[in-house]
């Protein structure tokens, strides 16, 4: 089976095949349906660590819907936006209850969706165990979201930053518009479909179903 992080791995995928589809992403905080499309539908995935932190970056954020529409969740982080620095060395500001928050925030949200209770154990552990740096918090969380979905596809982090790297496609940042398919929220009736949420919206609704929704054209 394959490993979803093998940074010391000879054949570093910055050297493989260019025939290839590869793939340069950021790694937000539970990304969106966009961004786990885009990983499904590509070969060889290579997740950005090395570059500066981006302010109001979906980084240390993401929306997910409710009884009350969208709503947004943000990890403060050491510094606020004042700060400039490598986002693998940004540190989460621990002093504020975020995760308390959060967790009660994605349960008032889903917690009557058809599959919260057959996932929910599987993240509420990132919301009691501390983290000191965001990134190695959304890396973790980003192969727990992998493991749900039953996918061996790999990713391997960055050992190096490219402005413009070659011989891959660069969507770290690019906010694409893609028309999207609906699929069953609970919340419809009430707020009608929300696009582009957080992947934890079609995993609670879905459930099993979830990855085959991601992978549609």
């Amino acid at each position: 089976m394959n490993e979803y992080i093998t940074t010391d791995n000879k054949c570093n995928l910055f050297h493989r095949c260019l025939n290839m589809h590869k793939i340069l992403l950021e790694l937000p905080y539970l990304p969106n349906v966009i961004w786990f499309r885009n990983y499904l539908k590509h070969e060889i995935i290579l997740i950005e660590r090395e570059e500066n932190f981006v302010k109001s970056s979906f980084r240390n954020r993401c929306e997910i819907t409710g009884a009350n529409g969208k709503q947004k969740l943000s990890i403060p982080i050491v510094g606020g936006r004042d700060h400039h620095q490598l986002y693998k060395n940004v540190k989460i500001d621990n002093s504020v209850p975020w995760q308390k928050i959060h967790w009660q925030s994605i349960r008032s949200a889903y917690g009557s969706t058809p599959f919260f209770e057959f996932y929910a154990e599987r993240f509420q552990p990132f919301y009691e165990k501390e983290f000191e740096f965001l990134f190695e918090f959304n890396h973790e969380l980003l192969k727990t979201v992998l493991k749900i979905l039953k996918t061996e596809k790999a990713f391997e982090l960055t050992s190096m930053f490219y402005k413009q790297p070659e011989g891959v496609i660069d969507l770290r940042g690019k906010k694409e518009a893609e028309p999207l398919k609906r699929y069953y929220q609970t919340f419809e009736d009430r707020n009608g479909f929300q696009e582009n949420l957080s992947v934890i919206d079609v995993v609670f609704n879905l459930g099993p179903q979830a990855k085959e929704y991601l992978f549609k054209k």
